[in-house]
């Protein structure tokens, strides 16, 4: 994340009483629920080119990870993949890399993180970082700012005429 990005996230974390990580983890479930469309198709698409049972792709995303999937017996078009809901997202030079210890995540989420992941081409680190930088982004103004606001002064509760 940027300096100013993990700024703005401490100061939230110190007013709202998350931890960095739990900040992580809600951002990174909030791209993933306001996405899911998107990612069970890829998820799908996947399954399908592989020539796999649901099941056994599964298993293997889930304990070992795209790398350990057998090849594509047909590969997916660009057509068919479809628009990457991070693709407009280019980090700046000044990120910084923020150490994280586990992500929280139901059995369909992580499966779709992963394939999203998968499919983004980057390390989850910048895959990760991306969403931290698009939700920051779109959703600091109108969701976070009045709150940090409101923790140094009263005047949102006064009365406007």
């Amino acid at each position: 994340m940027t300096p100013e990005h993990l700024e703005k996230m401490r100061e939230f974390s110190g007013s709202s009483g998350h931890s960095l990580q739990d900040l992580v983890n809600q951002f990174t479930r909030g791209h993933t629920t306001n996405h899911r469309p998107y990612y069970e198709h890829l998820a799908r698409l996947d399954v399908t080119k592989r020539g796999m049972d649901v099941d056994e792709w599964v298993d293997i995303v889930i304990n070992e990870g795209f790398k350990a999937l057998p090849a594509y017996k047909e590969q997916p078009t660009s057509d068919e993949i479809g628009q990457n809901p991070l693709g407009h997202i280019i980090l700046p030079s000044d990120v910084i890399t923020q150490d994280g210890n586990y992500m929280y995540l139901t059995k369909q989420n992580l499966i779709l993180v992963k394939t999203a992941n998968y499919f983004d081409g980057s390390s989850i680190a910048k895959f990760i970082s991306r969403i931290i930088f698009d939700h920051l982004n779109s959703r600091w103004e109108k969701n976070y700012a009045r709150q940090m606001q409101a923790e140094k002064s009263n005047d949102w509760l006064k009365i406007r005429s």
